[in-house]
């Protein structure tokens, strides 16, 4: 028996469990409920749980805290139960026709929109016992996304993870949106126009996390803002009937074109898109599972590739 195995042989797994739980709970009776076990029981599991960190872990009060143990403890350790179902869970005839189960995909709010709205149609046609979740988009490393136990992530290319798999999926560009009735002739929006105008925009983190490649751009750093959101959606509803202008995905607007009084204009710049690429875990790469959605990604590619909104 090697080191490893005599360091974790005298905690059983039931501990990692109501460390979990612990963590990730407001109270010590909380932990209990969430574990359906005794609170004296807990507490003795938090006493092991001390003495073999050597650490306190949480500190209850007002407010409960955790330590900076308990802090760098709680993604690991859901990281590791997650790891543990997925090790129990794995299947290698997967089925979808046949399939049970949850599938949860991410992707920032313009992609989800446009292209994930393609996508969860044709994975409910394909699997029609499997419920699809589309969990709230993260801006921040890709990595911790995966600890709310999501399958796939779609992300800006400036977001890859290089120790995750991936596959390259599409590429879109921007493009300036207004009220139908601007005063604005159509086609390209000159310079001048677009320098002095008024701006509505999703806030920075935003912008740079979808659109890194542009952010260094004079053209985009001139913009007069005047209202910010955090809400891609909410942009073409800010301007209409007023002289303000959005700049944002040319697919999200070739799409409110067709249901709100909005038209799009092409920016004055050369265009330069922006790549966005599927993700996974790569202790996932041969599962069944990951090749289905993956290839469902690629097969709902026909309108990026081109096709109009429909």
């Amino acid at each position: 028996m090697n080191d490893t195995l005599r360091t974790l042989r005298p905690l059983n797994s039931n501990l990692l469990y109501a460390l979990h739980a612990i963590l990730n709970s407001p109270t010590l009776t909380g932990a209990s409920l969430m574990m359906a076990r005794s609170q004296p029981a807990m507490s003795m599991a938090l006493r092991r749980l001390r003495d073999h960190f050597g650490d306190e872990l949480v500190l209850y009060g007002n407010p409960r805290r955790l330590t900076a143990m308990g802090e760098a403890l709680r993604p690991r350790v859901g990281r590791l139960l997650r790891e543990i179902d997925d090790t129990f869970n794995l299947s290698l005839n997967f089925d979808p026709a046949t399939a049970r189960g949850t599938v949860s995909l991410t992707a920032p709010e313009p992609i989800e929109l446009m292209y994930l709205s393609r996508v969860v149609p044709r994975l409910l046609q394909d699997a029609p016992g499997v419920e699809v979740r589309l969990l709230p988009f993260s801006y921040g490393p890709t990595e911790q996304m995966f600890e709310r136990g999501l399958d796939v992530a779609v992300v800006p290319e400036t977001m890859v993870d290089p120790l995750l798999s991936a596959r390259t999926l599409f590429s879109h560009d921007l493009c300036a949106l207004v009220w139908a009735e601007h005063p604005v002739q159509e086609g390209n929006i000159r310079r001048e126009l677009y320098e002095q105008g008024r701006h509505v925009a999703v806030f920075e983190a935003m912008e740079r996390s979808l659109f890194a490649e542009r952010m260094d751009d004079p053209l985009l750093a001139s913009r007069r803002i005047v209202a910010r959101t955090g809400h891609h959606a909410m942009l073409p509803h800010l301007i209409i009937g007023t002289d303000l202008i959005a700049t944002t995905s040319s697919w999200l607007a070739q799409y409110y074109v067709t249901v709100l009084p909005v038209r799009t204009m092409s920016l004055p710049h050369e265009p330069r898109p922006s790549t966005l690429v599927a993700q996974w875990q790569p202790h996932r790469r041969d599962e069944p599972l990951i090749h289905w959605i993956v290839d469902t990604l690629v097969a709902a590619l026909d309108w990026p590739r081109g096709d109009k909104w429909r």
